[in-house]
């Protein structure tokens, strides 16, 4: 269980979304947010004719306000959230300061202050989740949104038997001990045909063997849970796995999606897995990219 947690802020409805996504998942870990003034970015918005204030006494003011927001979610929940300010680029500030101060996990808005497109991934955190050395939460949602809602709801684990597929389904089952969850394996390598619509084919006999890995996957997963003294659904779906996971954990009501950071040909724990990459940047819930499960002693 995370005992750390920095969530950087940049006044972006979607970053106190993920503010209170911290505050609502980890109410016994230390909270921080992280607000990094951009400097060039800074100075084209405060800088200019007829402002008699220094800009950088500007900026800072800001910054103070944007961690006051962050303080009065925080009073919500009768808690404190810790803040700090540093100046750089904000992808390499949040990455230096995880590698700093011992972070155990990280939660941002998908979106920055400067989203273009509601789909679409924000600069910063791509970057931060491709290269975070903790696990990352991903949260599309802003802080009302997320308050209206029940946490943690049901979570929907992609599982393909990796080393991080397991390691997220050991930490969502240690994470949230008394909430449904369900374990989904996704088949690919059928290319565009229905997987009811090959009987009789040569796929089928491919077919048979990759539903028999998938039912072999998940007893795995069922006896991972029954390890930890309880019960998980299981599901198999057909098709691209990105794809696959966001259509089926919104068709079916999911509250967020926890998933290892690259699954069975990812290459290394720090470089993102391709799936992984694409279902935090294009799920509509909350998406959790899991490296490791964090010591709880």
């Amino acid at each position: 269980m995370p005992r750390t947690v920095l969530v950087p802020i940049d006044g972006s409805e979607q970053s106190y979304g993920g503010v209170a996504y911290a505050l609502e998942s980890f109410p016994a870990a230390e909270l921080t947010s992280l607000y990094v003034i951009d400097a060039e970015k800074e100075w084209e918005i405060f800088s200019g004719p007829g402002l008699t204030e220094d800009w950088e006494s500007q900026v800072t003011e800001l910054a103070e306000k944007r961690h006051d927001r962050a303080e009065t979610l925080a009073s919500e929940y009768d808690t404190h959230i810790e803040r700090d300010t540093r100046s750089g680029s904000p992808r390499k500030q949040i990455i230096k300061y995880v590698i700093d101060h011992d972070i155990d996990h990280i939660v941002m808005g998908r979106h920055g202050e400067s989203s273009v497109s509601t789909p679409f991934m924000g600069q910063v955190t791509e970057a931060v989740i491709r290269r975070s050395p903790v696990s990352v939460s991903v949260v599309p949602l802003t802080a009302r949104e997320v308050q209206s809602a029940e946490w943690p709801g049901a979570v929907l684990v992609p599982f393909d038997g990796s080393d991080p597929a397991t390691d997220a389904l050991e930490y969502t089952l240690t994470q949230f001990e008394s909430d449904p969850v369900t374990a989904l394996h996704v088949i690919e390598g059928i290319g565009e045909y229905d997987a009811e619509g090959i009987e009789g084919t040569y796929l089928e006999e491919q077919l048979q063997k990759l539903s028999e890995d998938a039912d072999e996957l998940l007893d795995t997963a069922e006896r991972l849970a029954s390890g930890h003294g309880t019960e998980i659904h299981t599901a198999t779906e057909y098709g691209r796995a990105g794809r696959s996971i966001i259509e089926y954990g919104t068709a079916n009501g999911f509250d967020q999606i926890i998933m290892g950071s690259h699954g069975r040909t990812g290459i290394s724990r720090i470089v993102l897995g391709s799936v992984a990459e694409t279902v935090a940047r294009r799920s509509p819930i909350p998406v959790s990219l899991v490296r490791d499960v964090p010591d709880s002693s």
